[in-house]
Formats: C-alpha cells, sequence, structure tokens
C-alpha cells in the first residue's frame, strides 16, 4: 500500500504551552482499551487519579471527566500534559497521541491529513502553496471494497477541481465553476441531475457547539452574504485543503454533491468570520474545531438535502 502526504505534513511539530488554543480543552478524550489497561497498572498519586477519571459516556466510550470549563483534568497550569510529563509520550492513549494527524485509508492506497482544528497545523495549511502535488498522481488498482472504477473517476474529479480552484481568477468565479463541475459530475457518475445548491443558514442552527460565542459568530456568519475578495490565496488553500480530505468520501455514498457543497458554504462563512476579526487562521481553526471535529455536525453537513 503507497502512503501520500501533503507538502505540510510532515513539517507538523505540536507547540505544547505556546498553543493559542488546546485540544486538552472542549473535547471528549477517548481512551483505548490498550492504554486503559495500563493506566490501571499505574501506581501512586497518578495511578489513582486516572483510574477516577475514566468512566463510560452514553456512546459507551472510555472517556475522561472534564474539569472546569471542559479541561482534561491532566492538562496542567502550565499548558502541558501530566501524562506526557509523567508516564512519557508512549503512553498517552491513541487520541492524543495521533491528534491532530488524520489518516484517510482507501485500502489500496491512504492519503494523511492534518486537522485544521489545531492551530498549529492551520499555520501550515493556510499558509503552504501546492501543498497536494504528491496527490495528485494516484494510481488505481483493484479492491474488493470499492468499485476501482469509480474511484478512478473521483480522482480524476479532484484532479479537475483542484485545476480550477487554482486558476488565476476571482475566487467567487472559481467556486461557481466547481459548483457547475459538482453537478455535471454527479449526473456522470449517478444519471442524477442534481445541482449543487447553498446551505440554508438554520442548518447551522440544528449543530452542536462547543462555545456559546463560537456559535454566535458561525451563525450570523452562515447569515451574511460571503466576501470572498480578501484574503484569496488564504481561502484558496482552505478549499484544496477540504477538497482533498472529503472528496473521495464519495466512494461510499456515490454523492458528489455534498463535500463540494460543504466546502464552497463552509469557506464562505469563514470568509465573513475574517471579516470581523482579520484573522484567517483563527477564523479557520474555530470553525474547523466547532464543526468538522463534531462526527454529529458533518453528519448533519454531508447530508445531500
Amino acid at each position: 500500500m503507497k502512503h501520500y502526504f501533503p507538502t505540510y505534513y510532515r513539517g507538523f511539530r505540536c507547540i505544547a504551552a505556546d498553543c493559542p488554543d488546546s485540544c486538552c480543552q472542549g473535547w471528549d478524550v477517548v481512551i483505548d482499551s490498550e492504554t486503559e489497561a495500563y493506566y490501571h497498572s499505574v501506581q501512586g498519586e497518578l495511578g489513582e487519579k486516572l483510574r477516577e477519571a475514566i468512566y463510560t459516556d452514553p456512546d459507551g466510550d472510555r472517556v475522561f471527566h472534564l474539569a472546569e470549563e471542559k479541561k482534561c483534568p491532566f492538562w496542567g497550569a502550565d499548558h502541558l500534559c501530566d501524562i506526557f510529563r509523567e508516564l512519557g509520550e508512549e503512553h498517552l492513549c491513541d487520541t492524543c497521541a495521533r491528534f491532530p494527524r488524520i489518516t484517510m485509508d482507501y485500502t489500496t492506497f491512504t492519503e494523511h491529513t492534518l486537522a485544521l482544528a489545531c492551530p498549529e497545523a492551520a499555520r501550515l495549511i493556510l499558509g503552504a502553496d501546492d501543498a497536494y502535488r504528491e496527490l495528485s498522481d494516484i494510481n488505481c488498482v483493484d479492491c474488493e471494497e470499492y468499485d476501482a472504477d469509480v474511484m478512478c473517476f473521483l480522482l480524476r474529479v479532484r484532479n479537475h477541481a483542484a485545476d480550477i480552484l487554482t486558476k488565476p481568477q476571482p475566487l467567487t468565479a472559481r467556486l461557481e465553476q466547481l459548483s457547475k463541475s459538482a453537478t455535471k459530475a454527479q449526473k456522470e457518475l449517478t444519471g442524477e441531475d442534481v445541482a449543487c445548491e447553498p446551505f440554508s443558514p438554520d442548518v447551522f442552527e440544528q449543530l452542536e457547539y462547543i462555545d456559546e460565542n463560537n456559535r454566535k459568530i458561525i451563525l450570523q456568519a452562515a447569515k451574511e452574504e460571503a466576501d470572498l475578495t480578501q484574503h484569496e490565496a488564504e481561502l484558496t488553500r482552505l478549499v484544496l485543503y477540504w477538497l482533498y480530505r472529503y472528496l473521495l468520501g464519495a466512494i461510499e455514498p456515490y454523492d458528489l454533491i455534498a463535500p463540494i457543497r460543504f466546502i464552497i458554504g463552509s469557506v464562505s462563512i469563514v470568509a465573513n468570520m475574517v471579516q470581523k476579526s482579520g484573522d484567517v487562521i483563527t477564523a479557520a481553526q474555530t470553525y474547523s474545531k466547532e464543526i468538522e471535529q463534531s462526527y454529529e455536525n458533518m453528519e448533519v453537513l454531508m447530508r445531500n438535502e
């Protein structure tokens, strides 16, 4: 199996206490069974704290009880991890050890990326030109898990979409072409003539949010007409990031419209958030943390209804 990486992937290093946000706050930390078994063997005060902190949530996952302000109970006052400090990186649970690294396994090849919800990853993603050149030359081979011909088709569609998005044109024009191209590709794939309609702002009312202030910002941005004339280089990199992260997910539902609609709707919201803050990296990272990191939110937004 061959593995493919964007150029920014190998440059990532956690900046720990220097991070302007934290993956140690706001999210549940799911503990894999192997790590939990080890935590039960840890002696002393830390071992007792580990065992007291773990419980089964309503979804059946083993997670840590969060402390005040939804903080991981092992996130120290110095913004460093007590588990890392006392037990070593090798004894972090899979969730903490892997974040923000994302692996997308398509059986005969694997693509890797970083989660935009991490501030340092967002900085790398939005600062990298020609980041996906390695991913533009993937060969399809027979696979029992999916139709290889369809995967080859999706790869061609993605390459064509990337070509559209890197044209020397205003981003608004490129997104219009992307939308039309998705409609054409969907018809070729399934015979359905489905337009790539924009999100209704009301859909964002249905989502779950970590922070109430972020909820208000995103809802307001979803209601405003997008101004895509500012920060076009960074917004283009953002669109390309989402294209390479989500388009091949159409291999299972045969639905190209949903990821393209997500991309166009999301970049419009981020652009409006930037108009208020002036900080494209923070806007994109905040949107991703609130929206992309929630499986339930993405399930709602990826429905083609």
